[in-house]
């Protein structure tokens, strides 16, 4: 984990600001979110303080996605105290195997996280309000679920080659109908890939 550089007073208030509403919001804010919060003149200055922020190690910033920003965490991890069986039950050993960090089990080069909203994924095991986490990248295979950027809006769904010039974007849930797009159509691309997911009861 880099470690992190002081903060200036201004950069202070912008990282809690950011943390403010991930607590409280359960999502970062947007560049103009940030802007219209401290009266700042333009997205540019907005834009130039979260680059600071991310240079000196305390965020994260995901290209492409408006709300592309997470905290850097350099806190261990849970920690694991044993393994339970999946048949009979067994006692855990207080013994501490390691640490659970969502870091060391996904990686961190090229991922970023999603919250879900809504149930289009259910019948894949993706529900509303889960965690997917992404492998960033337009490349996929025959039914990957991938997170797509559709008119501005992420949304998840199974990708399938329609043909050459059609893609269908096949949603997990009977009730609902598949979107289908065009590769080169310019409110189209594909942001990664989903390679887990993250529930908390």
């Amino acid at each position: 984990m880099k470690e992190k550089e002081p903060l200036t007073t201004k950069q202070r208030a912008v990282y809690e600001f950011i943390r403010s509403q991930i607590e409280e919001e359960r999502r970062p804010p947007t560049v103009r979110e940030i802007v219209d919060h401290f009266n700042i003149r333009s997205p540019k200055g907005g834009t130039d303080h979260l680059a600071m922020l991310e240079r000196k190690g305390w965020i994260i910033r995901t290209p492409g996605i408006s709300r592309g920003i997470r905290l850097a965490d350099d806190e261990e991890g849970i920690p694991i105290l044993g393994r339970a069986a999946a048949g009979h039950p067994i006692l855990a050993s207080e013994h501490i195997l390691g640490h659970l960090s969502f870091a060391k089990l996904f990686g961190v080069h090229d991922r970023f996280s999603l919250e879900v909203s809504g149930d289009s994924m259910e019948d894949a095991g993706i529900h509303d309000k889960d965690y997917v986490i992404v492998q960033r990248g337009t490349s996929f295979q025959d039914g990957d679920i991938v997170v797509a950027i559709v008119e501005g809006d992420a949304t998840i769904k199974r990708i399938y080659k329609e043909s050459a010039k059609k893609y269908r974007l096949q949603p997990e849930n009977k009730r609902m109908k598949p979107i289908f797009v065009e590769p080169k159509q310019s409110d189209f691309h594909i942001a990664g890939r989903v390679v887990g997911v993250v529930r908390r009861y």
